[in-house]
């Protein structure tokens, strides 16, 4: 299998490679409310970083396709990091692990998200460089693909933000973290009964 295949499996089943990583969660879920505290600040940052970039990206970042994007986005979030939904996934994940007080899952979250992830962004950047030339190469050698920089990209996209697309495209991620964060503390309820 070709690194672009694998980068495309991976894309398009992405929705569903978190479910045995929850699954593994509820099952030796042991919050506290120190775990509770520690963790979601990890859990709102993850999502208000996601919120932000898909009120410029729109829903067009849940397409199982490339190409589906209004074009590409230099502003908001992704003047700072050119991944900010894959960042804010996996400060996510980090934190429901640290709310569910499962510590050894932070390595198979490590490991499963660049195993995942780097694919999905090899194949995503190559689409790019292809589509965009020379005005995503700019980009990509100003603007790092994980760790946030302090200064924003100097030649900002147009596009704007957007609350209706951004809590549109966001609903179902919303409801599934309260989902998980409330099964988790309703297992504990129960074993506490």
């Amino acid at each position: 299998m070709t690194a672009s295949k694998i980068g495309n499996f991976f894309f398009k089943i992405r929705s569903y490679t978190p479910i045995p990583f929850i699954f593994a969660l509820l099952y030796f879920a042991e919050p506290t409310w120190y775990t509770g505290a520690v963790g979601v600040p990890f859990i709102v940052i993850g999502e208000f970083l996601r919120i932000w970039a898909v009120g410029y990206a729109g829903a067009s970042t849940r397409a199982r396709t490339l190409g589906a994007a209004r074009d590409l986005v230099t502003t908001g979030p992704y003047s700072y990091v050119r991944n900010p939904l894959y960042l804010g996934n996996f400060l996510l994940s980090f934190g429901v692990c640290l709310v569910a007080n499962v510590y050894w899952l932070v390595a198979v979250l490590v490991v499963g998200y660049f195993f995942q992830y780097l694919p999905i962004i090899a194949l995503e950047e190559a689409y790019l460089l292809e589509s965009c030339g020379q005005v995503y190469r700019a980009y990509r050698e100003r603007v790092p693909r994980f760790l946030p920089r302090f200064h924003p990209y100097p030649d900002p996209s147009l596009h704007d933000f957007s609350w209706t697309r951004a809590i549109k495209s966001e609903k179902r991620t919303l409801t599934a973290i309260v989902c998980v964060i409330g099964l988790i503390f309703a297992r504990q309820l129960v074993d506490v009964l």
